[in-house]
């Protein structure tokens, strides 16, 4: 069983048998056939086809729904005779994602891992969850830790219907912990002291037991005053979706774009409004951008950078709301703490819609 990553190209190939005359290439989609396709062939030959596009159209991947991250795949390959009997066959499986490996990396580099993001450092606002996703297949055991202590811990158990699963529950405040627990969540002024004083998910490592390997990956909290922190949501290399927080300065802008025409409202005795437009504007349409800026961290997240700008899809999470957004930053130039000393990074968004709702 082997995952595929459907950005990058995925081949499927084998070596025809004695007397065989066509193959058939049968792909399987969470158990529904979606494609059979078939080639001609002879004894000996090579046969060769390419299959991430084609599984691609059969990943639709929602940001607020986990289950959609990956799905379970399978294919069967059968060399037929002249009497289309079969004569041997070739089948494998797995789990595909909205992943890619980079140009100078082997086929298969990334199977067998069990923390799906690059960095080892990672970044939490305080009082927010950490939300990592991890390969469930490939990992036994997640242990979090606050000063060299063990908080809790849990683990976790294989699947066949999904194989990226996120550890965390995704809550960034006391209410969300009250109401997803199934309770009625009441404010005053000491609950929000509370809940502004209090880190509830304070934990500075986090021990990813894998099949191959194990990870510990530490956490830094940062408690910001000043800015509205920001946190950005993308796809991954490995298919997954990664939390990114931005915490200094975000700049929000606005442009517009219109039509114009020239009006004649002369009436018929030769007069006209004052108060009306001789030149009138019409199909006038804005579209929001921001900048947003990490503050200072790690070298590591070079790559992190990198894997955002590369992403087809983005999101930004700011005071609980969620927008679908696009990457205008088209260039990165990469950092480290000898060259730069200190490393932070600045990015240009625009959100991906029309801010007049124009949708029919």
């Amino acid at each position: 069983m082997a995952n595929i990553y459907l950005r990058s190209p995925k081949y499927i190939s084998a070596t025809a048998p004695t007397n065989a005359v066509k193959v058939q290439l049968e792909l399987v989609v969470d158990s529904s056939i979606i494609y059979t396709l078939e080639k001609t062939t002879s004894a000996a030959s090579s046969v060769l086809f390419e299959v991430s596009e084609l599984f691609r159209d059969y990943l639709d991947l929602s940001v607020d729904t986990d289950s959609t991250h990956s799905v379970p795949y399978y294919y069967t390959l059968t060399f037929l005779n002249s009497y289309d009997l079969p004569l041997s066959t070739l089948s494998d499986g797995g789990f595909m994602n909205d992943g890619y490996t980079y140009f100078e990396e082997p086929d298969g580099v990334l199977n067998g891992r069990s923390y799906l993001q690059s960095n080892n450092i990672i970044y939490r606002l305080e009082d927010s969850d950490v939300r990592i996703p991890i390969d469930r297949n490939e990992t036994s055991r997640v242990t979090y830790l606050k000063s060299g202590e063990i908080v809790s811990s849990e683990n976790i158990t294989t699947s066949v219907a999904n194989n990226i699963y996120y550890i965390g529950k995704n809550q960034d405040g006391f209410k969300d912990r009250v109401e997803s627990d199934g309770g009625i969540f009441e404010g005053n002024l000491c609950i929000q002291r509370f809940d502004d004083n209090i880190d509830l998910n304070g934990v500075d490592a986090i021990i990813i037991e894998g099949t191959n390997s194990t990870d510990r990956i530490d956490v830094k909290t940062i408690s910001e005053c000043r800015y509205t922190p920001a946190k950005v949501r993308f796809v991954n290399r490995f298919g997954a979706i990664q939390d990114l927080w931005f915490f200094k300065k975000s700049i929000e802008s606005l442009s517009t774009t219109t039509e114009k025409y020239k009006s004649n409202f002369i009436t018929s005795v030769g007069t006209y409004d004052r108060l009306s437009h001789q030149y009138q504007t019409f199909n006038v349409q804005g579209n929001k951008k921001i900048t947003l800026n990490t503050g200072y961290v790690d070298e590591s997240y070079n790559e992190v950078m990198q894997e955002l700008l590369l992403s087809e899809q983005v999101w930004m999470e700011m005071d609980d709301v969620t927008t679908p957004m696009n990457v205008d930053t088209k260039s990165l130039t990469f950092k480290t703490s000898v060259n730069d000393k200190l490393v932070d990074y600045k990015l240009d968004l625009s959100f991906a819609y029309d801010t007049i709702n124009n949708i029919r």
